[in-house]
């Protein structure tokens, strides 16, 4: 597999690396628990791959909700994965470089592959594609998902506008896709999808290190310059939550399917 130059969209996270590991939530135990409760059904190989891995947050969980799997976190980003190293040097983890399109991985030699916070990076025919390859029959395909709750928060809807004013390219809809349909549509079988709902509490400067560890907020900074930004977040922040402290109300869903016996075998 050829390595991405740096100036390449797999890079896009390599001077967001520690903001991102710093500031990006984790995933509700609910997720954690229905998926394993999926595989509990089927003998399947005690192997999970979490593709599209970045720093590893996603992928630590994984590795606490299937103890005694072998984990394999697959992310091109070499800053990315030398921080998920570094934050998972106490677990048996393994973090390689590869694509969600082409995975370092055998054929039928995993019960899981994984796409946490990753799928709108994705070429989502060819990962799902892929997925069927990596997959061992009877395998489970998720993908997880943490979306803010925008109509709840009027912080959160100006955010979404000062992004849309000042991040070339970017919609508020970026990740609205039809995840249920595509996975069905794909040749998986048994598609589910599951949501749950939480708030996030954080400070004000935590809130403003999670918006800069976003490329879409990066490419932001990038045309009004870094401390500008940072003055317009606080700003904005002041006004809607001036105690300092403010809750994120966030839906959280996992979606699975699981491998079709007879596309492949």
């Amino acid at each position: 597999m050829t390595r991405p130059a740096k100036t390449d969209s797999t890079q896009a996270f390599s001077e967001l690396a520690e903001a991102y590991s710093r500031a990006r939530p984790q995933y509700p135990d609910l997720l954690w628990s229905t998926l394993r409760e999926r595989l509990d059904h089927h003998p399947v190989p005690h192997s999970a791959i979490d593709v599209g891995s970045g720093t590893g947050i996603a992928t630590r969980q994984l590795a606490r909700a299937l103890p005694g799997w072998r984990v394999v976190g697959v992310e091109p980003g070499e800053a990315m994965r030398a921080a998920a190293a570094r934050d998972s040097s106490d677990t048996a983890i393994e973090f390689r470089f590869g694509t969600a399109e082409d995975m370092p991985l055998k054929t039928s030699s995993a019960g899981l592959v994984l796409a946490a916070q990753a799928l709108h990076w994705f070429n989502h025919a060819c990962f799902y594609a892929e997925a069927h390859r990596v997959l061992a029959p009877r395998g489970l395909i998720g993908i997880m998902q943490n979306d803010r709750a925008l109509a709840l928060s009027p912080f959160l809807e100006d955010y979404e506008s000062f992004l849309e004013e000042h991040s070339p390219g970017y919609t508020r809809d970026y990740r609205d896709f039809d995840i249920v349909s595509e996975l069905s549509d794909a040749g998986f079988s048994e598609v589910s999808r599951l949501s749950t709902a939480w708030t996030r509490s954080l400070s004000h400067d935590l809130f403003v290190d999670l918006a800069l560890s976003s490329s879409k907020m990066h490419a932001a900074a990038q045309q009004l310059g870094e401390a500008e930004t940072a003055r317009r977040l606080q700003a904005l922040l002041n006004r809607h939550h001036p105690s300092g402290e403010l809750g994120i109300p966030y839906v959280s869903e996992l979606f699975i399917g699981r491998h079709h016996l007879g596309r492949h075998d």
